[in-house]
């Protein structure tokens, strides 16, 4: 008998010690979303992918990443057809079917304007009888609603299913300002050759994370994953990685 029972725990022991790709593929949602995300080659890049890619190789994990439509990567992870979505900021409704990693980098959302009919951005109330295109549904559509309120609704808030739209109709002047990432507004400037755009001013700094699902993502990956994470941070591996993108590593919970 105790010899069954020492083969038992030995096997045990061994099935615990397994690499998360023993059983289990681990799949990573994003959309396109540059500088943060986009396709180059066929291949996912952009400094989440970079940080994936470093920190699965190092676990030995079976994993994949995937592009899709925004809507179409949120539907397969409620699903549990992907177990994680990147990059994303934080919010509370967020907070209740998914596990966020430590925060991976720090980046500003604010108010972008055309240099013919500039809005002189100082706080919210500059836009004040203003109408502001955003990106949406989405946490920055979200926080744009969420800081507008003390405008009590003289504000015209124009939302579209993606980021280009917003900064077509601000070169045209069909917005007096757009809302948006600084470093996605200053990629959909380069990306359309707009040359009568310019940042007028950040109103709130944002971490961003990898979420995973609750439901679908093993706990014990979370976890190491995120252990490596902090580890990269300590050495400095993080912020060269980030370094490439012209990014900066986030410090803290914000």
């Amino acid at each position: 008998m105790p010899k069954i029972i020492f083969a038992i725990m030995t096997l045990l022991l061994c099935l615990t010690s397994l690499p998360v790709n023993a059983k289990d593929k681990i799949t990573f949602a994003t959309q396109d979303f540059p500088p943060f995300s986009y396709l180059e080659n066929g291949e996912v890049q952009g400094p989440g992918a970079a940080i994936i890619k470093k920190i699965c190789v190092k676990l030995e994990t079976n994993y994949e990443i995937i592009l899709r439509p925004w809507r179409r990567s949120q539907s397969m992870f409620k699903k549990g057809e992907v177990q994680a979505l990147f990059l994303i900021g934080k919010n509370k409704q967020r907070e209740s079917w998914m596990t966020f990693s430590l925060p991976i980098l720090n980046t500003q959302y604010g108010f972008f304007e055309c240099t013919t009919t500039p809005i002189n951005y100082k706080n919210i109330y500059s836009l004040r009888g203003k109408r502001v295109g955003v990106y949406g549904p989405s946490n920055t559509s979200n926080e744009l609603i969420k800081i507008s309120k003390p405008l009590r609704g003289r504000i015209s808030i124009d939302t579209t299913p993606d980021d280009i739209a917003p900064f077509k109709k601000l070169s045209k002047c069909r917005v007096d300002a757009v809302y948006s990432n600084k470093e996605v507004g200053f990629a959909m400037i380069e990306k359309l050759n707009l040359d009568n755009i310019q940042f007028a001013g950040a109103n709130k700094n944002i971490n961003y994370y990898i979420g995973f699902s609750k439901e679908f993502a093993p706990p014990e990956f979370v976890k190491k994953f995120n252990k490596e994470l902090e580890n990269m941070k300590k050495t400095g591996e993080l912020q060269l990685i980030l370094d490439k993108f012209g990014m900066q590593a986030a410090h803290e919970e914000q």
